[in-house]
């Protein structure tokens, strides 16, 4: 499977002043909607008797749709869904364009789009499903369900999965996140039973970062804290950090930040350079919360941390801030992938003083889009970051869309990004790159999260992968390997050596959705372990 290519986007700049609140527009985040943040006012309506002016092979026609709903996103494109599903999805824009604070847009006639989307949407949609490729295998993966406490929860919903320590001392475990349980746990799985130790319990845990934010030497763990298990605009949501005690190993629960809204990514790193770790935060928000945030530690001489909050961005739905020095300056800079209306990716690049100049990398070419996730690797061996990019969401509206999948945005230099399309799967959620069978280069491993109820209803009955392992046999050349065929439940992943034998597992984490069977328990996690295949060797490339 060779790499497919698209023309790159031109790099477009703005730059973002950290001290100062930043202006937010005045939108209404609508998943599903297709005429995003608009207002239907008395007398801007166009009679249905124009029609004729607008029928849906007239260029007029074609022009209003894309003044109107183009104004504040991508046009959303017909064969995001299919031929009857259409109806509503016009009736549902106009609803909210009715709701929204904007009144200086003229929309067409609701029948004449209706009519213009229906008649150029598919009557069903068609899947390209990944399928295993024929060749030697070097290396095969033992799937096993684990779980440390099946009783407690028998519907896990593990929204983090990190490889860290606990303390300097002592072996890595894998930290687990479960927003259901509200328990943030370390899990051993170098012995034959895995032990567990739960280091917090709190509300919605989602993103956990080891971090020494006091440098006191000691590891503790900052975390991104929900607030709500649903969408919903709030203010409920802190960011915290887990404060590990010199005496008895325990962890103290710190607020650092309150009165947000979902935040669901957190990342740490110097941004400031003055000697301690800052972080950043992605408020995800719903319809009117949400945003990046900048927590700029103010660490005294006595160990004692205080934060002061600095407001990057406020379009809602950012999902991951990995950080890395892109431009190579010696600051950490960050990537932000924001879902929602925007679909988009940056780059926030690291000017000092807490400012940074913002670059668009991409974006989507439909708000139905999906983004689900992203992750900064050297994945062609070049010397400089790449993006894997993940796009698979269907929770906003249920609906799964053809152009879920996977993505390689190639680092060009001052050119930007180029786009690489890699592999097509519905509900595409999680990708992470590393060296799976031991011959240098990095293979990928993508797992995909549906609901039981997505649409269209058809693909129920499909097998679909859960779990893929994309092995790179030639440089940025792959060849797939199915590893799960469960139904889609795996939103997380992580990549280490869990067994301590020398090459590198794989764990995905279950996040099952309330309309499952409650009286089936499925384990928190399933592990595939990593075993070479006797008289296969790597083979050259």
């Amino acid at each position: 499977m060779k790499v497919q290519t698209q023309r790159q986007r031109p790099w477009v700049a703005r730059a973002v002043n950290a001290t100062k609140p930043a202006v937010r527009p005045v939108v209404v985040v609508i998943l599903s909607c297709l005429c995003f943040g608009c207002r239907e006012k008395a007398g801007l309506f166009l009679e249905d008797n124009d029609m004729a002016r607008f029928s849906t092979s007239s260029p007029e026609l074609s022009r209003q749709i894309e003044l109107f709903c183009g104004d504040c996103h991508t046009v959303p494109r017909p064969e995001a869904f299919p031929r009857d599903r259409w109806h509503e999805e016009v009736r549902i824009g106009y609803q909210q364009y009715a709701r929204s604070g904007r009144n200086d847009l003229i929309p067409p006639p609701i029948a004449a789009v209706i009519d213009y989307y229906r008649q150029r949407a598919p009557e069903t949609l068609q899947f390209n499903l990944p399928a295993n490729q024929d060749g030697p295998l070097v290396r095969q993966f033992l799937a096993e369900d684990i779980d440390w406490a099946p009783t407690t929860n028998p519907i896990p919903a593990v929204a983090c999965l990190v490889w860290s320590k606990i303390e300097h001392s002592s072996p890595p475990h894998l930290i687990v996140s479960d927003m259901r349980e509200g328990t943030i746990t370390a899990v051993g799985l170098s012995q034959v039973h895995p032990h567990a130790r739960v280091l917090a319990k709190l509300d919605f845990p989602s993103r956990v970062e080891p971090c020494d934010l006091d440098g006191s030497g000691l590891l503790g763990f900052v975390v991104a804290e929900l607030g709500s298990f649903f969408a919903v605009d709030h203010t409920l949501d802190k960011v915290l950090w887990l404060k590990a005690s010199q005496e008895d190993g325990q962890f103290e629960i710190v607020t650092l930040a309150s009165g947000l809204g979902r935040v669901d990514d957190v990342r740490v790193a110097d941004f400031d350079q003055d000697g301690d770790q800052d972080i950043v935060a992605a408020e995800f928000g719903h319809y009117h919360t949400g945003g990046i945030i900048l927590l700029e530690n103010n660490l005294r001489n006595n160990n004692q941390v205080s934060f002061t909050i600095h407001r990057l961005d406020t379009r809602t739905g950012t999902i991951h801030v990995p950080i890395l020095d892109f431009n190579r300056d010696g600051q950490p800079d960050f990537a932000a992938l924001v879902s929602n209306e925007s679909e988009s990716l940056d780059l926030f690049l690291n000017l000092g003083q807490n400012k940074f100049l913002v670059r668009p990398i991409w974006r989507a070419p439909d708000l139905t889009f999906g983004s689900s996730g992203i992750e900064i690797v050297d994945l062609d061996g070049d010397g400089d970051p790449d993006i894997l990019y993940t796009n698979g969401d269907t929770f906003d509206n249920l609906y799964a869309d053809p152009s879920h999948g996977l993505q390689w945005l190639e680092n060009v230099g001052d050119s930007g990004f180029r786009y690489h399309r890699l592999l097509d799967l519905p509900g595409a959620y999680r990708a992470v790159a590393a060296d799976l069978d031991g011959d240098g280069d990095l293979d990928i491993v993508l797992s995909s999260w549906l609901p039981r109820r997505v649409k269209p209803i058809n693909l129920r009955r499909m097998q679909i992968p859960s779990v893929v392992l994309l092995e790179q046999v030639k440089p940025m050349e792959f060849r797939t390997q199915i590893l799960d065929t469960n139904w889609p439940q795996y939103p997380v992943l992580a990549v280490a050596d869990l067994d301590g034998d020398g090459d590198l597992d794989l764990a995905a984490g279950r996040h099952v959705g309330l309309d499952d069977p409650p009286d089936v328990h499925l384990p928190r996690l399933r592990v595939w372990w990593n075993q070479r295949v006797p008289g296969r060797t790597p083979a050259s490339k």
